[in-house]
């Protein structure tokens, strides 16, 4: 059963799939039934992530949809939506929103179409986007997904981060497909508050004894 404690998600959280029709414009009404049957089924809502198609999404088509689910009485506590883009503009604005929409937090892919970005580079671009939302309700989720992205996001980057925004910087979803580096992740910050997420459910039998928040899931 998922959890929001202190506006901080933790359980099993599902990575949304946006339905289309077949002339490509989402399907409204079979999105909205879908999130509330994954919410009468325990999960919370990682919408606009990498299953749920975000990067074919516009910015509007997100604010849209994100709406959409609040108006039909979806609460916004059980939301993750993801705000990471190439833009600092849109990746701002979809966060600003998410924000004032009172989700729980964001999940943040990192800028990936530039390879071999430098910790010093992601450090710039996540400290300029918490700087530009200016909010203290902001709780962002790190997407460590190297595979799809290109761009992983070291141990030592979400230590500067964490040390820079402690308030802010809520957790990982971390998507590398090694255990070892979850594993990492775990050891080093979820006894600081970090929430952790592998992205399998296969794994939480290891790691949540050791402290990891839940599971941001994708499917198999």
């Amino acid at each position: 059963m998922i959890e929001a404690r202190s506006t901080r998600l933790r359980g099993v959280l599902a990575p949304v799939v946006t339905p289309f029709h077949t002339n490509l414009d989402v399907n409204v009404v079979e999105f909205v039934l879908h999130c509330k049957w994954l919410l009468e089924n325990g999960a919370g809502l990682a919408i606009f992530g990498t299953n749920s198609e975000a990067n074919s999404l516009s910015v509007a088509e997100r604010i849209r949809l994100t709406n959409t689910l609040l108006e039909a009485g979806l609460p916004a506590s059980s939301m993750m939506p993801g705000t990471g883009t190439s833009s600092l503009v849109d990746t701002v604005l979809l966060t600003r929103h998410a924000v004032d929409a009172g989700a729980a937090g964001v999940l943040m892919v990192p800028p990936f179409f530039y390879k071999n970005i430098s910790d010093d580079g992601l450090f710039a671009y996540y400290a300029e986007v918490i700087e530009r939302v200016g909010d203290a309700r902001l709780s962002l989720y790190l997407y460590n997904i190297p595979a799809l992205s290109g761009v992983p996001i070291t141990l030592e980057l979400i230590e500067r981060l964490i040390k820079r925004y402690p308030g802010t910087i809520a957790g990982v979803k971390d998507s590398s497909g090694d255990w070892g580096n979850t594993k990492a992740m775990i050891d080093v910050f979820a006894l600081d508050g970090l929430d952790i997420f592998p992205a399998s459910e296969a794994l939480l039998s290891a790691a949540l004894p050791l402290g990891a928040a839940g599971c941001i899931r994708r499917p198999n």
